[in-house]
């Protein structure tokens, strides 16, 4: 059962190999290009014509310095930084791949202290060879970590009392920001157990010297959710092209260290329930509290997760990809499959032994091409899968490889848009993703997209359990601005039924959550 996922995307892509072989006869060679080339090159990689014509020679800088956004982690500051080399128009590579060398910097950290610095480098065709090279260095903290539980008991809704108060209304269903709300008011104990949390000699030392009124023997819920993660890893991975480049052997590693801090005893300002949300602001009152145990040291003593000591994780993998698309950062046309597998194991410095198997499909089609030849209407759409199975820390469960880009959980810019990051995390998870970008404008250097969006996905707790019921979706409206062909920024709003967190509470994007960030998620 748990390679059954496996042997089936591998056949898979089997099949739409053999399809692509049935049909490389048909294909037509370019003479000014495709001739002089060190080996054969499908015809389905060669850029479009229109395309072709505005691809920059050379190299050259992009990149945006400023703010951006993310729901759960805040305003960003800082920027990101691509340095590309396309080649001359005279190489026999420069009508086939997006460029030859792509280098990128980002250096950012925002309003609620998320750090992330990312260095990276792409090579298609590494010194005119096969082979494709890419690696990265990242460093990763962030204190705003969400974690729901493991599994298909995720899929439940977000349930709390009012004012976090014994004998309060209980809301079921609700949507996030009141959830979180609640949860950050001052409570009592509910069982002996918590005593423990309150027994901390600093914590009640500082409530009792700087608020001697106050009763320190209170808690907070308002960091239930929530931990804080530190990972500094690198990747490097090769490809190997086949099959006039229609398809690639994947060989790559990942090193990193995980640093995990929850905030469980840790002193936060929580509202009072009397004096915390009135009509007169000048009165309401923000009273520094120890929070209580978080949801992740629940699961933890309960024995449903491991990981909450951080550690190693190495990782082996391999994978395959079949790739039809005439230009990678904002294709028009082509399909994308990929089918990949890590190993964790103690031999290779690891702290925790298990297997993950990511496999996606991606279709791009222009449509109505006789109507819209320039100011072109395209569908994208994505169905992935993930399967992981053995020991994995519970920090790894959300974590997807792809080849291009990495996803974390159901929830976020990278899977459902319209619920926060991680909200719905197990050891199966399936996903979709569709929109229809149509290219509304162009200027010299600069194109404009518009994407209505629709996500689609659930979690489930082993691979015998999959079926087509209980989905989660979430929906909304994205533009984006291609910067010289290869750069993509984007502006993005998504709703769900939880979504209610945006400053926006009037208007078409009310109750929207907003992302400003780089790269089609895919």
């Amino acid at each position: 059962m748990k390679n059954r996922f496996l042997y089936i995307s591998i056949i898979f892509l089997s099949s739409l190999l053999f399809t692509s072989l049935t049909a490389q006869e048909e294909e037509t060679e370019d003479s000014s290009s495709g001739s002089r080339l060190p080996f054969k090159i499908s015809e389905k990689k060669r850029i479009s014509t229109d395309e072709l014509k505005k691809k920059t020679e050379g190299w050259f800088p992009t990149g945006i310095g400023g703010p951006f956004s993310d729901p759960n982690n805040g305003a960003g500051f800082g920027g990101r930084v691509f340095l590309f080399n396309n080649g001359k128009k005279e190489d026999p590579f420069f009508a086939y791949t997006p460029y030859r060398q792509r280098f990128f910097l980002n250096l950012s950290n925002t309003t609620k202290n998320a750090q992330y610095h990312w260095l990276d480098f792409d090579a298609p065709f590494f010194l005119d060879t096969q082979w494709r090279v890419r690696a990265n260095a990242i460093y990763d903290r962030n204190p705003n970590n969400l974690y729901f539980g493991i599994g298909e008991k995720t899929l439940q809704g977000l349930n709390y009392q009012d004012r976090n108060q014994f004998g309060q209304p209980y809301v079921t269903e609700g949507r996030f920001n009141p959830y979180e709300e609640a949860n950050s008011y001052r409570r009592n104990p509910v069982s002996p157990n918590e005593i423990m949390y309150t027994d901390n000699k600093y914590a009640n030392s500082y409530l009792t010297n700087t608020y001697p009124f106050l009763q320190n023997q209170k808690l907070t819920d308002k960091k239930y959710n929530r931990y804080e993660l530190e990972i500094i890893q690198s990747n490097i991975s090769g490809e190997r092209s086949f099959f006039d480049g229609l398809v690639r052997l994947v060989f790559g590693t990942r090193v990193s260290k995980n640093t995990v801090k929850t905030y469980d005893g840790s002193i936060h300002n929580a509202k009072d329930p009397y004096w915390g949300n009135t009509d007169l602001s000048f009165a309401n009152i923000d009273v520094p509290t120890v929070n209580a145990k978080t949801k992740l040291t629940e699961d933890a003593e309960a024995g449903r997760i491991t990981g909450l000591n951080g550690g190693y994780v190495n990782l082996l993998r391999v994978g395959m990809v079949y790739d039809t698309r005439d230009y990678e950062p904002d294709p028009s046309r082509g399909i994308f499959a990929e089918v990949t597998h890590e190993r964790s194991m103690r031999s290779i410095g690891s702290d925790y032994t298990f297997n993950r198997t990511f496999g996606s499909l991606r279709v791009f089609q222009q449509l109505f091409p006789s109507l819209m030849p320039r100011k072109k209407l395209i569908f994208a759409g994505r169905v992935a899968m993930v399967n992981t199975t053995g020991n994995a820390p519970y920090f790894e469960y959300r974590n997807m490889w792809g080849t291009e880009v990495g996803m974390s959980g159901l929830g976020g810019r990278t899977t459902l848009r319209g619920f926060m990051q991680d909200r719905f995390v197990g050891p199966v998870m399936g996903f979709g993703n569709v929109e229809l970008r149509w290219r509304f404008l162009e200027i010299p250097g600069f194109t404009f997209n518009i994407a209505p969006l629709l996500d689609f996905g659930r979690p489930w707790d082993k691979l015998g359990n999959v079926n087509l019921k209980d989905y989660k979706y979430s929906y909304g409206l994205g533009l984006r601005i291609i910067w010289n062909q290869s750069t993509v920024i984007y502006l993005e709003w998504a709703r769900s039924r939880e979504s209610d967190i945006t400053t926006y509470s009037k208007g078409p994007f009310a109750g929207s959550l907003f992302y400003l960030n780089f790269g089609h998620i895919f």
